[in-house]
């Protein structure tokens, strides 16, 4: 059985607001692939919602990358969220590392867009 691949992600734009959506393990390898998603020009919008709710695996190196974004967001005011509905590995991660306190953190993309 061929496997797929180990990481993907794809932008879904809406209205004012853009989902990165993650699939896979984000680790070392694939962290700066993420990040180039939330750079990439399909990203800027008013309101980010990062979907990890398919990534199976996050280490530190993809929580730098949330970091970043999030910074990022702040330094321009715009709104940044983090999808985790059903991903238990990724809300573990975020629990364990304190970042839960500080990300708005939703269970579904789809509670931070507008209308």
């Amino acid at each position: 059985m061929p496997a797929g691949p180990v990481f993907e992600v794809r932008h879904e734009s809406h209205d004012d607001a853009v989902i990165v959506a993650a699939r896979g393990e984000i680790d070392i390898v694939t962290s700066p692939e993420l990040r180039a998603a939330l750079l990439d020009e399909r990203a800027q919008a008013p309101n980010v919602v990062l979907d990890l709710r398919e990534v199976t695996f996050i280490d530190s190196s993809g929580l730098g990358v949330i970091v970043g974004q999030q910074k990022r967001a702040h330094e321009r005011e715009e709104r940044f969220a983090v999808a985790v509905g059903g991903s238990l590995a990724v809300q573990r991660i975020l629990d364990l590392s304190g970042l839960a306190k500080v990300l708005d953190i939703v269970d579904d993309p789809s509670e931070r867009l507008s209308g």
